[in-house]
This record gives C-alpha cells, structure tokens and sequence, in this order.
C-alpha cells in the first residue's frame, strides 16, 4: 500500500481523514504566486472553494491582500516574520481577515515567512 493510501483512513460516520506527513508535504509542488515575485503556495486539501495552502515568502517579497467579499480567511505564521495589514506577526500567530477585508502581506522579515492560510467561504458566498 502507498503512503497516500495509508495515510487515508474511513472514519466511522465522519468521511475520510486526511493525514500528511512531512515527506509528503515536502513533495507536494511549489507554485508561483503570479504578479506575487518570491511567493510561492502549495495546496494541502481543497474541496469545493473550501481551501488550505502553504504559503512561502522570500524576504522582501509581499502579496496585495485583496479583499474576498464571500470569504474568511485564517492565516496560521508557521516561521518568520511580516506584516499582514500593516500589524506586525510572526511564527506562532494568528490572524482571522474578515470578507471584504483588504490584508497587504508586506516586511517579510530576513528568514522569510512561512503561513498556512485556510480559505473559508460564506455559506452562498453571500457577504455579511
């Protein structure tokens, strides 16, 4: 059996369980964020418009933050250090951006920023 399939499991009442472990999150691919230069993403899970991703800032590097009308989004700072709406965080973070909520990454420290960022529609996409 392949890791994958091991690391799938049936839960009695629940669906499946999902379990990564670190060699496969590491082989999981890289994507460039476009018009994003030093920021890269890799999908974790995603169902629907439900979505987790990792999300790699190189120092100096930043995303615009555009506001999602229909969405949540939480954002985990795994490692390093940046800016998220002009407030600075760092690893061990937690930041909930609010639909509509314009959320600028920027002064993305030396070491980088390393974020998991979980993208949570409202139910509809209707904004609050």
């Amino acid at each position: 059996m392949d890791t994958a399939t091991m690391n799938k499991a049936e839960t009695p009442g629940s669906g499946t369980i999902l379990i990564l472990n670190p060699a496969e999150i590491n082989g999981l691919p890289w994507q460039a964020i476009p018009g994003c230069p030093g920021t890269v993403a890799k999908d974790l899970w995603r169902s629907g418009d439900l979505h987790d991703a990792l999300i790699s800032y190189e120092p100096g590097s930043a995303t615009p933050g555009r506001p999602h009308p229909g969405a949540d989004h939480h954002i985990w700072v795994i490692s390093g250090s940046a800016s998220i709406a002009g407030r600075p965080v760092g690893a061990g973070c937690y930041v909930h951006v609010p639909p509509g909520t314009e959320h600028p990454i920027t002064d993305v420290g030396e070491d980088g920023c390393l974020l998991l960022q979980m993208h949570r529609p409202l139910p509809n996409g209707t904004p609050r």
